[in-house]
Parts: structure tokens; C-alpha cells; sequence
């Protein structure tokens, strides 16, 4: 009994992560049921960032398929009322939820697509605007789905003139490309005033785009160096990173300058988040010297990220004293970028197993991705594989097992679990 609750407990936590371990502990352990775990993959999105990573669809799929069919029949019996009752939105355990109902309903189950079907067709003009994920419908059923949801769409559009469309849904028909799927539409409009109120509504959204961009090109007399240097000087001093990284080496020396007359770590911020994008052109020491009491203050995390651009024993030093002590956040991790020398590996594995939270820290511990892009060593190993085993991001867990490769470490239970992983499932699915 003990050792089945551990069982569940390695298996969800891998799960959560979309990990292809966890595919692993469920293959060889059918003696034991995992459909309350499946059934949540699959009403839940457990992305770090679905935005960049995509949804987890065929993650809780190869489960699904996996299922001996008495367990997959209890997985779709749960979470059919929430096909049927839970409110549609554009939140990702919604697109997530509705993704895997389209496979569901392709490869086991047809009263699925009903359903879905059903719910688009009688979902209002309210729930449309919120964000009704009609994808799915365009998953579903092809073209005729995209058929289905511009005379949706364009009946709404005739009531609500005030509402604005692009042209995503024709993205998202399979085996077409948006102008085909916006050629045949165009045919089918001739006859179908729904369908043509719902192309004439992404023309006129994209004329006026295209007039405010028209616009604001011809307002555009400011140069790169005049613009950064007004962000700068008014409000938050949030500095455009595009208008920044075109400055030239004499503008950055300017800006450069100008930080050494300010004394206040409030205006310092200013600069510093600049420097954070391109390298402060004068001696690090003037970096290290800024450095405030506070250990783990923004103030310091953006120092550390200016002089992630340098090298010196100095910065190495600093480093060190990071790593050596629990005191010190993760974020001085960068300093190792520029500064990693053999046998630091240790201490930064020291420093990962410290952080308690990774997904809260994200943005810090991913620097170790940084540190050996930069440094490839067999050094790496416990690191990365630390990193790798705990990271929620698939994006980064697969770059850690590629910088493992690269630097010829990866460890064989590692390669024999990333076919299973949540990220490169839905690589292979985009291809």
C-alpha cells in the first residue's frame, strides 16, 4: 500500500512537470490505476508558460491511448459532464481541456465532437466575446469548422459593430494555408452574407492597422538615441529594448556618462535595466563598486545582469561568495556566465538544490542554461540534470538535455524518457 502511494506520488509529480518519466513509471506499473491523475492532465494546463511551450493535449493523450480499455472508458466518462457543463473560455485549461475532446472524439469517441459542436452552436454573443475557444470547432471538423464559426462570428459582428477580428481562425484549419482557407471563404461569401460580415470585419481590421501603423511611421522623427533618452528621463525609465539595442557605441557611452552623475539607486535601476541589454562600455568595476548591502535586492539583480557581459577574478570572486552561501539569491547565478571555471559545477548544483521554489524562480535558475551554453564541460551533469528534473518549463527542459548531449553527458534514463516529454510531443505534432 505504501509503496503504491509512492508510486502515484513520483508518477504525478513527473506528470505536472510533463516529464516523459512519468510515461515511464505509468508503463511499468499497469497494475496500479492512474485515471484520477490523467483525467486532471487533461482538465488542467500544467505549462509553465503554454504561450511558448503550446497546451499539453498530447501529453494527456499518450495516456489516454495507453489505457486498458475499461480505465480509458472511466476517463471519458469524468470528464464528459465537464465537456458539457464547465464554462468555455480562453484560458489555457479551457484550450487544453477542449484539444484533447477534438482527439478524444477522432480517435475513440464521435459523441464527443457532438458535444463540442453543441456547445459552440449554442454558446451566446457573451460567451464568444470571452473567448469561446472555437479552435477546437476548427480542429474538429476542418474547413467545414471554420465555415461553422465565421457564420457564427459574422452574425455576431452584425449586432456588435464595435467588436475586432484578425484573422487567427485561418491559421488554424488543418493541411491549409490562411489564404486558401480565405480564398474559399471569400467564394462561399458571395452567397452567405454571415460569412461575409465575418471577412468584411478582419478587412476592416486590418485597414485600420494598417492606417495606425501607416501613422505612426509618419510620426516617427525621433531617432533610436532621442527616444531611449526620453524613456529614460520621464516616468518608470523603462527603455524600449528594440530602440536600445540599435544605439550606437558613442549614444551608449552617452547614457554610460550620464549614470555616473546619478547617485540614487532608484534613477541607477534606470540605466542598469539598459545595461541588462547591452554591455555597459567602460570597466566592470565601476559596476562592482555600485553594489548595495541589500544582498538580494533588485538593485543587485541588475547589477548581476550588467556584469553578466564581463569577465574578470573579481566578478568570479563575487560569484563565488554567492554560490558559497544560502544568503545569497539565485540570481547571481550570471555572474558564471562569462566568469565559469571547472569544477564550479558542484557549487551551482549546491545552489540549485537550495531553491525551494523553482517555478518562482524561473528566470534565475534558468541562468544555469546560460552559464553552459557559454561553457561547454562534462561538468554540466549534476547541474543540469538537477535543473532538468525540476524545471516546470519544457522549452528549458529540453535545452538542458540538449546542452547534456552537446557536452556528452546525458544520462540514458534521460534519453530514453524525452520521447515521452510534453515538448517534444507537441513539436512532433506541429511538424
Amino acid at each position: 500500500m505504501e509503496k503504491a502511494k509512492e508510486i502515484h506520488a513520483e508518477f504525478w509529480k513527473y506528470a505536472q512537470l510533463g516529464s516523459g518519466r512519468a510515461f515511464l513509471i505509468f508503463r511499468e506499473h499497469q497494475e496500479l490505476d492512474f485515471t484520477q491523475e490523467i483525467i486532471q492532465l487533461c482538465l488542467k494546463c500544467y505549462a509553465y508558460d503554454p504561450q511558448c511551450e503550446g497546451d499539453r493535449s498530447e501529453y494527456a493523450m499518450q495516456f489516454i491511448r495507453a489505457l486498458p480499455q475499461k480505465e480509458r472508458e472511466c476517463v471519458f466518462a469524468s470528464i464528459k459532464p465537464h465537456l458539457e457543463n464547465d464554462k468555455a473560455s480562453d484560458d489555457w485549461d479551457c484550450i487544453q481541456f477542449f484539444s484533447v475532446a477534438v482527439k478524444i472524439a477522432h480517435e475513440f469517441d464521435p459523441s464527443f465532437a457532438e458535444l463540442l459542436r453543441k456547445r459552440f452552436d449554442e454558446c451566446d454573443d457573451d460567451a464568444l466575446i470571452e473567448g469561446f475557444p472555437a479552435s477546437a470547432v476548427i480542429e474538429l471538423d476542418g474547413f467545414d469548422g471554420m465555415v461553422r464559426v465565421a457564420r457564427k462570428l459574422g452574425k455576431a459582428f452584425k449586432v456588435h459593430d464595435d467588436w475586432a477580428e484578425d484573422d487567427y481562425y485561418t491559421y488554424c484549419v488543418p493541411d491549409m494555408k490562411s489564404e486558401s482557407v480565405r480564398a474559399k471563404l471569400a467564394e462561399l461569401a458571395e452567397s452567405d452574407q454571415d460569412i461575409r460580415a465575418y471577412l468584411e470585419r478582419i478587412e476592416e481590421c486590418e485597414k485600420e492597422a494598417e492606417e495606425i501603423k501607416a501613422e505612426r511611421k509618419k510620426n516617427e522623427g525621433e531617432s533610436n538615441f532621442e527616444r531611449v533618452k526620453k524613456a529614460l528621463h520621464t516616468g518608470r525609465g523603462l527603455a524600449p529594448p528594440r530602440y536600445v539595442k540599435q544605439l550606437t557605441l558613442d549614444e551608449v557611452k552617452y547614457f554610460a556618462d550620464e549614470m555616473k552623475t546619478v547617485k540614487s539607486q532608484k534613477e541607477l535601476i534606470k540605466y542598469l535595466r539598459m545595461f541588462r541589454l547591452i554591455p555597459y562600455p567602460y570597466d566592470a568595476k565601476d559596476l562592482l563598486s555600485l553594489f548595495s548591502k541589500r544582498k538580494n535586492s533588485y538593485f543587485n539583480n541588475c547589477l548581476v545582469d550588467a556584469l553578466s557581459f564581463f569577465s574578470s577574478p573579481e566578478i568570479h570572486l563575487l560569484a563565488e561568495k554567492a554560490l558559497d552561501s544560502n544568503k545569497y539569491s539565485p540570481f547571481y547565478l550570471a555572474l558564471l556566465i562569462k566568469n565559469y571555471r571547472e569544477g564550479d559545477g558542484a557549487k551551482i548544483a549546491r545552489k540549485l538544490k537550495e531553491v525551494k521554489d523553482f517555478e518562482d524562480a524561473h528566470y534565475d535558475v534558468s541562468d544555469v542554461r546560460k552559464i553552459y551554453k557559454e561553457n561547454v564541460t562534462p561538468d554540466c551533469l549534476e547541474p543540469l540534470t538537477i535543473f532538468y528534473e525540476r524545471t516546470k518549463c519544457g522549452l528549458c527542459r529540453i535545452h538542458a538535455a540538449e546542452l547534456m548531449e552537446k557536452a556528452g553527458v546525458l544520462p540514458q534514463n534521460i534519453r530514453e524518457e524525452l520521447p515521452f516529454d510534453s515538448e517534444i510531443l507537441y513539436d512532433q505534432e506541429l511538424q
